[in-house]
C-alpha cells in the first residue's frame, strides 16, 4: 500500500468517525464530505435568487437549465419604451476556480436575443449580486452567493474545512446544477 492509500484511508476515517462527523453540524456539509457531490435544482435558484431580482424595471426573470446548458430570459422594462424589452441569453460553464483565496465559476455567454445590447445585459448581470461580466464571461463569486458564504465561512476547531475542499468538477443538466469535490492534500 503506497503512501497516497494511507492518506485516503486516513481521510476515510475521518469521514466515518462519528465524533469528526459531530463537530460538522450543517446537514448539507455533512451529505457533501460523504457523498462528495452536490445538486442544486432549477427551482431552488429560480425562488432563491431570480424571484429576487425582480423590480419595476426587471419584470420577468426565469432560468432553465438543460444538459450542458443554461439559459436566462425575461423582459426589462425601460422608461422610455412603451413595452417591456424580451430578453434570452444561454450560457455553457467555461471554467472553475476553487482555492482558499477565490472561488468563481466561469460562464461563457452565448448570443442574446432578440438584440444583443450591452446595457440590456449588463442590467440584468447588476440584479445578481454575485454574478460580474467581463467581455463574454460571466463570473459568478460562489463566496458572494448568501447561503454559499454561510457555509464557507463556518470553521471547526479554528479552521475552515473550505482549504481542504476543492470543486473538482460542475456541469449543467436538465433542471439541476450538479458537482464533485475533492480533498486537497
Amino acid at each position: 500500500m503506497g503512501i497516497i492509500d494511507r492518506i485516503k484511508g486516513r481521510i476515510q476515517d475521518r469521514l466515518n468517525d462519528p465524533a469528526f462527523m459531530g463537530l460538522v453540524q450543517e446537514q448539507s456539509l455533512k451529505d457533501l464530505l460523504v457523498r462528495r457531490e452536490f445538486r442544486i435544482t432549477e427551482e431552488y435558484l429560480q425562488r432563491e435568487f431570480m424571484k429576487k431580482a425582480l423590480d419595476d424595471e426587471l419584470v420577468e426573470f426565469n432560468l432553465t437549465i438543460g444538459d450542458g446548458y443554461g439559459e436566462l430570459s425575461g423582459r426589462l422594462k425601460k422608461r422610455l419604451v412603451p413595452f417591456a424589452i424580451p430578453f434570452s441569453v444561454s450560457f455553457t460553464i467555461e471554467g472553475l476556480e476553487f482555492s482558499a483565496a477565490r472561488k468563481c465559476v466561469f460562464l461563457k455567454l452565448g448570443p442574446v436575443a432578440p438584440l444583443n445590447l450591452e446595457w440590456l445585459t449588463r442590467k440584468v448581470v447588476e440584479r445578481i449580486p454575485f454574478m460580474s461580466l467581463s467581455g463574454e464571461m460571466l463570473v459568478c463569486d460562489l463566496n458572494r452567493v448568501p447561503r454559499l458564504a454561510e457555509l464557507f465561512a463556518q470553521r471547526v476547531k479554528g479552521i475552515s474545512i473550505w482549504d481542504y475542499i476543492t470543486l473538482k468538477e460542475l456541469w449543467l443538466k436538465r433542471g439541476e446544477i450538479g458537482g464533485r469535490v475533492g480533498v486537497v492534500l
